[in-house]
């Protein structure tokens, strides 16, 4: 006996193998696609864009941008309302640091400004209902962050469910669900083999007959998580997709030469919140630090309406008041990620 090969468990692990090589080549492919999917364009210097897009897609705030680019959202995006919600009025956020430190903590401030008639999405109304007792009292962010209420984990599901209300998704799209079925479908053969194995186990004691079964179902495994992976937008979600794309390519092409310096601080302020979805705050800090530098040198002073975040030392360069505020959604991010952290 011993050397005998037994040819029906060798054809299973065989087949197994193969399965889960399969399974994880697709796979990778959709990781990559994906990836590929939320890189930032590659910039194209000297091509013009038929129409340039100056602005986001109407009714997208900065913090949807991964909810429609990836269909999904962090804590991160969170963060970004809440500098968008500062921007716009409703927030003051002041950062605590030692002279010629990193800022280790932000007291946030609800504003006197109302939300009634604003047109806010429903995770705005829930951050600043949730978060703040009222006009002047102050909270920390990392109490926030950290909170036994999960005011953050509970803005993020609602961001990512008033996201999905928009129509950008198809509800069970039957690419995902095809991937989803035969993922299934190979798991019960899977599971199927496995039976067999235990009954041939039992009377063999060979326990290396599983091996193939295993393999088989985790190659089932994966095929079934694709559905996650795939795209599903609807048309109109794929339009606003392209359309939030080109305004990235417009975010990431943009020089100081072309900026007026009296729209410097609406641009400033339009385009703020969507830099720091993109990863591209810093860059946008500096051609506006470009733009102010060469109106001051003509004699012109702009007034960049900075006050809702304030920083120890007082006024600085937008450059590094971008910097700044990027670093408050960086730590606020990994406090999130950590939960029992410090800054």
């Amino acid at each position: 006996g011993g050397c005998i090969v037994d040819t029906p468990a060798l054809v299973v692990l065989i087949v197994g193998v193969a399965a889960v090589l399969a399974a994880s080549i697709v796979v990778a492919r959709s990781r990559r696609l994906r990836a590929d999917d939320r890189r930032a364009p590659a910039p194209r210097p000297g091509l013009i864009e038929d129409d340039p897009v100056t602005a986001a897609p109407t009714g997208l705030t900065p913090g949807m941008v991964d909810a429609l680019l990836n269909g999904e959202t962090t804590s991160r995006d969170v963060l970004i309302t809440l500098i968008d919600l500062a921007q716009r009025g409703f927030l003051a956020i002041t950062a605590l640091a030692r002279p010629d430190r990193p800022a280790h903590d932000w007291v946030l401030t609800r504003t006197a400004r109302t939300t009634g008639g604003e047109g806010l999405h429903g995770f705005e109304h829930f951050l600043l209902n949730q978060v703040f007792v009222g006009p002047d009292e102050p909270v920390m962010l990392s109490s926030v962050v950290t909170s036994t209420g999960r005011a953050l984990p509970r803005a993020r599901r609602q961001l990512h469910d008033d996201a999905m209300d928009r129509g950008w998704f198809q509800h069970g799209s039957t690419r995902a669900d095809r991937w989803g079925r035969a993922g299934g479908l190979v798991i019960v053969v899977g599971l199927v083999l496995a039976v067999l194995g235990v009954i041939r186990v039992m009377a063999t004691s060979h326990w290396s007959v599983m091996v193939g079964p295993a393999l088989i179902v985790v190659a089932g495994l994966e095929l079934a998580s694709l559905g996650r992976l795939m795209s599903r937008h609807t048309d109109e979600g794929a339009g606003t997709r392209e359309e939030l794309l080109a305004y990235r390519r417009h975010l990431d092409s943009m020089v100081p030469e072309h900026v007026l310096v009296e729209d410097a601080p609406a641009v400033l302020r339009d385009s703020l919140g969507y830099a720091l979805a993109f990863g591209g705050a810093e860059r946008l800090g500096r051609v506006i630090e470009q733009v102010v530098d060469r109106a001051e040198r003509w004699g012109t002073t702009v007034d960049l309406d900075l006050g809702w975040f304030r920083t120890p030392g007082g006024e600085r360069p937008v450059g590094a008041f971008v910097v700044a505020v990027t670093g408050f959604v960086d730590a606020g991010a990994r406090l999130a990620d950590e939960r029992d952290g410090q800054f």
